[in-house]
């Protein structure tokens, strides 16, 4: 091969993967198996007896993410939090109110019942 020949075959194998990388538009995701379940019931729903083309499970989870508020968000964030995580943010929210409180005094209070959520 002369350097010609090598150029245009390596200048062809660039194009190549420009164009495969440019032409992705879409991305996997994970999710659980139930929430797998939960989404084709929907879209089996959404297209029964349609006259159009089918709704795609990319229509379904962009209109939905648009329907999230602020307070669904906080819900979301709040399922996640362990009982060890709910019980640093009273701390914290304890300790803004009186300057100074110490982990100690705080089990105290919460024992007493002098702090409650």
């Amino acid at each position: 091969m002369n350097n010609l020949e090598t150029n245009s075959v390596t200048e062809a194998q660039s194009k190549a993967k420009q164009k495969t990388k440019a032409d992705i538009a879409a991305s996997p995701i994970r999710v659980r198996q139930s929430t797998r379940v939960k989404m084709d019931e929907l879209l089996k729903r959404a297209n029964k007896h349609r006259i159009g083309r089918k709704v795609k499970t990319d229509d379904l989870i962009c209109f939905s993410l648009g329907l999230l508020t602020d307070e669904h968000l906080e819900q979301i964030c709040n399922k996640t939090l362990t009982n060890r995580d709910r019980l640093e943010l009273l701390f914290r929210r304890v300790a803004k109110e009186r300057k100074g409180l110490t982990r100690e005094e705080f089990f105290g209070l919460l024992i007493d019942g002098k702090v409650t959520i």
